[in-house]
C-alpha cells in the first residue's frame, strides 16, 4: 500500500486544482461555514472521470485530509474499479448552523449526478455518518447508498430509553409526527430518530456500518444496527478509532460487490 500511496500522490497534485476549476466553480476554500466546502479530489485516473464516486465525511475533531493520510483513499481505489473520491472538510460549524444537507448537495452530490457519476457513496466516520443521514433526509434516494464508520446518532439517554420502551426505533417513530427535512438544533436527537425508524435499508437502499464493540458512541449505533440488514453490519474489537474504521471499512469493500458496471447516464441510479 506504501507504494501504492506514493504513486497517487503526484496525481492529487496535479488535478486538484483542474478538478475544482473546471468542475466545482474553483471552490477550495478554508473549512468556514459562511464559505465553500474545502475538497481533495483523488481521481482513478489522471484528466479522466471515474465511473463511481466516493464522498468522504469526517468526524468532529478530524479533517477530510484524514482520509487520504489514513489509508482510505489508496484502499478504496484499490478495491473499487473507476473510482474517484473527494474528502470533504465538512467540519462541526456546518451542523452547528444546519446547513451541512443543502452545502453538501449543491457543491458536491449535485454537480457529481450533473457529471454523470453512475454510483455516488457518502463514506461518513462518526459525524460524518450523522452528516450523511442529513443529507439523505433532505435529499432522498439522491446517492447510491452510504458506509457509516461508528457513526454518531445521538446520546439522549432519555431518548433512547424512550425508545425502547416503544419496541424500538421503528415502533417508535411510528407513534411520532413526520420529522422535519431540516433539524432543529434543540430537537435535532428526537427529529433524527423520527427519521431513522422511518428509513428503509433493503435491497434497493444500500447501507453499510462497521464499529467497535468498545466504542463510546455504542448505545445509539446498536440501537440503529436493528434497524440494517445484520449481513450489512460488521461489528469489531476495539473503540472508537480510525484503526478500527480502516478494518471495518476494509471488510464493508469486501462485501459490496463492485463487479458490475455501474450507469453512466448522467442519473445516479441505486446500487442492485
Amino acid at each position: 500500500m506504501n507504494r501504492f500511496l506514493r504513486h497517487l500522490q503526484p496525481i492529487v497534485l496535479r488535478t486538484r486544482d483542474s478538478i475544482s476549476d473546471k468542475f466545482l466553480g474553483g471552490r477550495l476554500s478554508k473549512p468556514d461555514p459562511a464559505e465553500a466546502l474545502a475538497t481533495e479530489w483523488y481521481f482513478a485516473n489522471s484528466g479522466k472521470r471515474g465511473r463511481r464516486l466516493f464522498v468522504f465525511l469526517p468526524g468532529r475533531r478530524d479533517r477530510g485530509s484524514d482520509f487520504f493520510r489514513r489509508g482510505f483513499i489508496a484502499l478504496s481505489q484499490e478495491r473499487v474499479p473507476g473510482l474517484d473520491c473527494v474528502a470533504v472538510d465538512a467540519t462541526i460549524g456546518y451542523y452547528l448552523d444546519g446547513s451541512i444537507a443543502d452545502r453538501l448537495h449543491s457543491e458536491i452530490v449535485g454537480p457529481a449526478r450533473t457529471l454523470g457519476y453512475g454510483e455516488i457513496w457518502l463514506v461518513g466516520v462518526s459525524m460524518g455518518g450523522l452528516g450523511a443521514f442529513f443529507h439523505e433526509r433532505a435529499y432522498p434516494a439522491q446517492v447510491t447508498g452510504l458506509i457509516l464508520l461508528a457513526p454518531f446518532v445521538g446520546d439522549d439517554r432519555k431518548l433512547l430509553a424512550e425508545i425502547d420502551a416503544a419496541g424500538g426505533a421503528v415502533a417508535w417513530a411510528s407513534s411520532q409526527f413526520v420529522a422535519a427535512a431540516k433539524p432543529n438544533r434543540a430537537e435535532f436527537q428526537r427529529e433524527l430518530w423520527c427519521f431513522l425508524g422511518r428509513l428503509k435499508s433493503d435491497q434497493d437502499h444500500q447501507i453499510w456500518m462497521a464499529y467497535g464493540e468498545g466504542d463510546r458512541l455504542l448505545p445509539g449505533i446498536e440501537r440503529l444496527r436493528t434497524l440494517i440488514p445484520g449481513e450489512r453490519v460488521v461489528r469489531l474489537p476495539g473503540g472508537h478509532t480510525w484503526e478500527v474504521w480502516l478494518r471495518g471499512f476494509t471488510e464493508i469493500l469486501a462485501k459490496i460487490g463492485w463487479d458490475r458496471t455501474p450507469p453512466d447516464d448522467g442519473q445516479n441510479n441505486r446500487a442492485e
